[in-house]
């Protein structure tokens, strides 16, 4: 009998640490189904639509907006989103001169369009530090017609010489002047009008707050370049310089602007 018992525990021992075992496996499987999921599902490293901003502009076509959230990538989520780094740590945080993210592929939207507008979020590190916005880029470094926005001090562009000078500004505003340790969002169109002018035109708040006023009149453009602008035509880029910069995210669509000569 006592045979008998033993091998009647023995048999149920047995199949207890097997349906356990099944079950930790089972376990072990969903929880990384559900680590996986959570990679591809991070809001910090996202692309997502956003809505358009309809333009008086025959020629823009009004599409949804791609934002890409990059406040939570690390290299592996800048790869997953197209984007290429150096020198550029989570955050997306940039130290120097040669701290560089940039889009894979072309972004930029048609210049018979429109042109594109760039809608990026950033924070100044340190009294030194300035982003540079490179729209229709090319090359390695990218390179191509640029804001280059500086703590402490107006905004600026590269002009065809490959020189950086202030921009303009409208007559009814201020020059935007970012400070150090501020987040700012700013709308930045690199517009191409239908007699194949190019112009530079900014605003220091988020596209979809820009007002129709704003839009309509160059006397409300912060920030307004129509002189000296490089041409649009040697690539469809996107890049960035963070010299001491954050940058949360950023959005691509048509521009804002509502006026063209």
């Amino acid at each position: 009998m006592f045979k008998n018992l033993l091998s009647t525990s023995l048999v149920c021992f047995i199949f207890f640490n097997c349906s356990m075992a099944k079950k930790t496996d089972e376990n072990n499987v969903s929880n990384l189904l559900a680590l996986l999921v959570a990679a591809n599902t991070n809001p910090g490293c996202s692309i997502s639509n956003t809505e358009a901003i309809k333009s008086n502009l025959t020629q823009v076509e009004s599409k949804p907006r791609t934002k890409y959230t990059i406040s939570a990538c690390d290299e592996a989520g800048f790869n997953s989103l197209g984007l290429s780094q150096s020198e550029v740590t989570k955050g997306a945080t940039g130290t120097s001169g040669t701290s560089v993210l940039y889009t894979n592929n072309d972004v930029m939207l048609a210049t018979n369009k429109g042109g594109t507008s760039i809608e990026v979020s950033f924070t100044m590190n340190s009294a030194s530090s300035t982003l540079d916005v490179i729209g229709y880029g090319t090359g390695s470094p990218l390179s191509g017609p640029t804001y280059r926005l500086i703590a402490g001090a107006q905004t600026q562009y590269k002009n065809a010489s490959n020189v950086f000078g202030n921009t303009g500004k409208g007559g009814s505003v201020s020059a935007p002047i970012p400070a150090v340790g501020t987040n700012y969002t700013y709308c930045l169109d690199f517009q191409y009008t239908m007699g194949g002018s190019r112009f530079l035109n900014g605003f220091n708040k988020p596209c979809s707050e820009v007002s129709d006023a704003e839009r309509g009149s160059m006397a409300y453009y912060p920030i307004m370049q129509m002189m000296n602008v490089p041409v649009y035509t040697g690539g469809n880029r996107l890049g960035f310089v963070l010299n001491g910069v954050t940058v949360t995210s950023f959005t691509i669509g048509s521009i804002v602007s509502n006026t063209e000569m």
